[in-house]
């Protein structure tokens, strides 16, 4: 079930946000602090945080044609990761590209989880975030993109 669980979730994610983006920014700490924001809500398995990272009609699909709409439903996505033992997850930004108040990047992703044996299986893959600044100037997920290599 984890195999399959985790291919499924991992590939596309796409958030809406209110848009007034600032002059002034470094590009490469705005992805830097999103990296580490995400990172360690995941890793804390600390729903509430996690969720938050993403707009309020946030919508979310986990690759199999379906779409996931607003904070509960991907909160429900995230808990069955944590439920499912994925933990221990890292970005690794391979590159950074800013544009009119946005900020991108490509990065690969890794997580591990626990097999049958005891095992620590890890899954990885490549991401591609798109962030903007919400009205109140706090950088959020408009477009969150992933696959899972084999």
């Amino acid at each position: 079930m984890l195999k399959r669980f985790i291919p499924l979730s991992l590939l596309i994610l796409t958030v809406t946000a209110c848009s007034n983006p600032a002059a002034d920014y470094d590009a490469q700490e705005v992805v830097n602090s999103a990296n580490e924001q995400w990172n360690a809500a995941f890793n804390d398995k600390d729903l509430d945080a996690l969720t938050e990272l993403y707009a309020s009609q946030a919508t979310l699909s986990p690759g199999d044609g379906n779409v996931l709409n607003g904070q509960q439903e991907i909160a429900a996505l995230f808990q069955g990761f944590f439920e499912n033992g994925l933990h221990n997850h890292n970005i690794a930004t391979i590159a950074t590209y800013s544009s009119a108040g946005q900020v991108s990047q490509l990065a690969n992703w890794s997580a591990d989880a626990e097999g049958e044996n005891g095992e620590t299986i890890t899954f990885n893959g490549v991401l591609m975030t798109v962030l903007q600044q919400n009205e109140a100037g706090e950088w959020q997920v408009v477009s969150h993109i992933w696959n899972m290599a084999e």
